[in-house]
């Protein structure tokens, strides 16, 4: 999944693979690595690749950029990455922030703190996102949850 924003800043998001080979047998334990790669309104990109999200929250993840969430943020177990909408700055557009941090931060980015946070904001339409979403419901699709999501 990709999304740019028309002031340079953007997200790209990719599942890779299972954390683990075997299969757990709570949702809580289903993780899938993901390389999160971004840039900033200073230009300044960056990309890892880390465990942080299960199955289950990648699924919310497309429900969410659908507009099928509940609230104007998400957030996740490990609180490497979080999404949330923000007042739009035009009629027509949305401003949409990713919020990362621990093991997501830029590597450029001065201390160690784990309270710290770099946000970006995209500003995008509904089309953009819902386009996001469907890519991203594609690439999930590889990683069918392991365990069952009844109690999710």
């Amino acid at each position: 999944m990709q999304i740019a924003s028309e002031t340079g800043e953007w997200l790209w998001m990719r599942p890779l693979r299972y954390e683990l080979d075997a299969e757990p047998g709570d949702p809580a334990e289903d993780w899938l690595v993901v390389s999160v790669a971004a840039a900033d309104r200073h230009g300044h990109t960056w990309q890892v690749e880390v465990p942080c999200l299960t199955v289950a929250e990648t699924i919310e993840l497309a429900a969410w950029l659908d507009g099928r969430g509940d609230s104007d943020e998400l957030g996740f177990m490990e609180p490497d990455v979080a999404f949330r909408h923000l007042p739009p700055p035009e009629p027509g557009q949305l401003l949409l922030e990713v919020a990362f941090s621990r093991e997501t931060l830029p590597p450029w980015l001065p201390g160690t703190d784990r309270g710290r946070v770099h946000r970006i904001r995209l500003e995008v339409t509904e089309e953009m996102l819902s386009r996001a979403a469907m890519d991203w419901a594609t690439e999930i699709a590889a990683f069918p949850p392991r365990a069952d999501l009844a109690d999710w």
